[in-house]
């Protein structure tokens, strides 16, 4: 039985380059909102706001 080497392909920031095929990806909150306290997230032609609270919660508003 022989072994192929495949391309894994481009790897995104973050991205574990040893993640089995179909897994989903982890991204630390930390990367998307780099330094800040709210990002807009655009999805679809809709805008979301993903904001971390006082309590140092995640929260996601239409």
């Amino acid at each position: 039985m022989t072994t192929e080497n495949a391309d894994p392909g481009p790897q995104r920031p973050g991205g574990d380059a040893s993640a089995e095929p179909g897994a989903v990806e982890v991204v630390e909150a930390a990367d998307l909102l780099r330094g800040a306290n709210e990002i807009v997230i655009r999805h679809a032609g809709q805008n979301y706001r993903l904001r971390i609270t006082r309590a140092n919660k995640l929260l996601l508003i239409k």
